[in-house]
């Protein structure tokens, strides 16, 4: 299960490009969300 929510928690749930962890926070580059933050610190 824990490799089923670390899945889910990698892909962007708006465009669904691969996520990228930058210090405390997790965020999508894609071309469409540009820099769109899903998680920040007080989520994790």
């Amino acid at each position: 299960m824990a490799n089923e929510e670390k899945t889910k928690q990698s892909v962007c749930p708006v465009c669904g490009a691969e996520l990228n962890q930058e210090k405390c926070k997790v965020v999508c580059r894609s071309e469409n969300c540009v820099y769109r933050i899903i998680y920040n610190c007080s989520e994790f």
